[in-house]
């Protein structure tokens, strides 16, 4: 169990960006999000240490920790995921996970989800695809995540007028508008959140539950590149 004031630290390295936030009592104290394809092994730890420095705080403060467990990029998955662990383990402390659907979702302003009947989370996958889920305006899913090329995106939704929230609507406009569906777009932060992730953790009171092994959410198989010297047989 924690105490109302307790105080938490978040990342996320799942998709376009790496964001750390430290919360207690549900108010953010310090965070750091920047954009970024790669490199986020090399700044989470710097960024980390800003936040804690921003504070005046050390980890062993931290009353657990929480980490977005994807979809993204494989690497960025797995180091978000092992840096946590790491911390909880170091510390003696809880570690959960969200998935980035649930954080982008939760971003969106009230006002906006209660004029849709869809709140529907557009992330990049690359290779010209998009993971996706649908959402209530109560957050509860619609549509389990999946993944889709931007041309077939229209015919997987579910009916009624779409909030559109993550980093993928560019390439999904065109399709949707195409297939006539009423959607609008939200002024919500396109990419995770660290202080986002952190509130909705504790709104779920997901640091109250029997810990649980964290499983990242992989929606395809891992990009293999063979050596060029590579044959058949060998």
């Amino acid at each position: 169990m924690c105490a109302d004031d307790s105080i938490f630290l978040g990342l996320d390295t799942a998709g376009s960006s790496c964001s750390v936030a430290i919360v207690r009592a549900g108010v953010v104290l310090a965070s750091r999000l920047e954009e970024m394809r790669r490199g986020q092994s090399e700044r989470l730890l710097p960024m980390i240490n800003d936040v804690l420095s921003d504070t005046g705080l050390d980890l062993s403060d931290m009353a657990g920790f929480a980490v977005t467990t994807g979809p993204g990029g494989f690497t960025g998955v797995r180091i978000g995921l092992a840096a946590a662990q790491g911390f909880a383990l170091a510390c003696d402390k809880p570690l959960v996970g969200v998935n980035n659907f649930e954080v982008l979702a939760r971003a969106a302003p009230a006002e906006e989800k209660s004029a849709v009947e869809s709140l529907t989370v557009l992330l990049d996958a690359k290779r010209a695809e998009l993971f996706v889920q649908c959402f209530t305006p109560e957050l509860k899913p619609l549509t389990a995540p999946f993944a889709v090329s931007p041309d077939q995106l229209a015919s997987s939704l579910p009916a009624g007028k779409h909030l559109l929230v993550g980093d993928a609507i560019e390439q999904a406009e065109e399709f949707l508008s195409k297939a006539n569906i009423d959607y609008t777009i939200s002024s919500a932060l396109p990419r995770a959140d660290a202080s986002c992730l952190l509130l909705l953790a504790l709104e779920k009171e997901l640091f109250k539950q029997k810990s649980q092994r964290l499983q990242p959410l992989y929606l395809r198989a891992p990009d293999v590149s063979l050596p060029k010297n590579h044959s058949a047989g060998n």
